[in-house]
């Protein structure tokens, strides 16, 4: 009986880690205040989204990125330009509002001026729209993307060499910018014999989907076209090197 008990406060504890970023009554504290934490998972998200007959759909991005590749019936609100709330007043308070941008930064302070004005219900896609993407939800790209790669000639280019290294990221995710010098250092070297190829995953929701990369910057490592190292997040060259050598 003793054993049942603890295998269910197991259980309920698991159950109660896996739905953190889903629960719309949680709660974050910032400063010393309590703010609603409203980062939805994409299946979630996309669950919740399809409910709507017209969903209240808002790309917190700028102008630029959404012409690259956006959901489908999304509203483009940068709140980095001045006055952009004013775009707010049309929406209904009384429907659910979905947000989205790179990661949450920008998304997370569309809907804390929200739920200010009284918006109940808001989902924020988390960790952002790669997990969309990654997801093989659906996804409006510019076709005249200069970073746009075919999926086929990117699986040719992963065998064009022994060592090929990916980074999955984008030019608007600060943490992506950092993984550049730590590139720039290792093609400086002259000591290893690694290509690298970079994917901007707005442009290329097809590699993104099919490499089920759901957050960025992720960075893998390929060996002779098959996976052999993998880090979500900003390596070293140290560990990029180490990893090549292990093989």
């Amino acid at each position: 009986m003793k054993k049942q008990i603890i295998f269910i406060i197991i259980l309920l504890v698991i159950i109660a880690i896996d739905s953190k970023g889903q629960n719309q009554s949680s709660v974050l504290k910032k400063d010393g205040m309590e703010q609603k934490d409203f980062r939805t998972k994409a299946a979630v998200f996309h669950e919740k989204l399809n409910e709507q007959l017209k969903p209240q759909i808002l790309d917190a991005r700028s102008e630029e990125e959404f012409d690259q590749a956006h959901l489908p019936q999304a509203i483009q609100i940068d709140p980095a330009v001045e006055d952009y709330d004013r775009q707010l007043d049309r929406l209904i308070k009384s429907e659910p509002i979905f947000i989205y941008s790179i990661q949450t930064g920008r998304s997370t302070q569309v809907a804390n001026l929200l739920a200010e004005r009284g918006f109940e219900t808001i989902y924020v896609l988390a960790p952002g729209i790669s997990a969309w993407i990654g997801a093989g939800y659906p996804v409006e790209v510019s076709v005249q993307n200069k970073n746009r790669i075919v999926l086929d000639d990117f699986k040719t280019t992963l065998k064009s060499q022994e060592y090929v290294l990916v980074d999955f990221g984008s030019n608007y995710c600060p943490p992506c910018k950092k993984v550049i010098p730590v590139l720039d250092s290792l093609n400086s070297r002259s000591n290893h014999n690694i290509k690298t190829v970079l994917i901007e995953i707005d442009a290329n929701p097809d590699i993104i989907k099919d490499f089920k990369i759901t957050s960025i910057p992720t960075l893998i490592l390929y060996k002779d076209g098959e996976p052999i190292w993998k880090k979500i997040g900003v390596p070293t060259v140290e560990e990029i090197v180490g990893a090549s050598v292990k093989q």
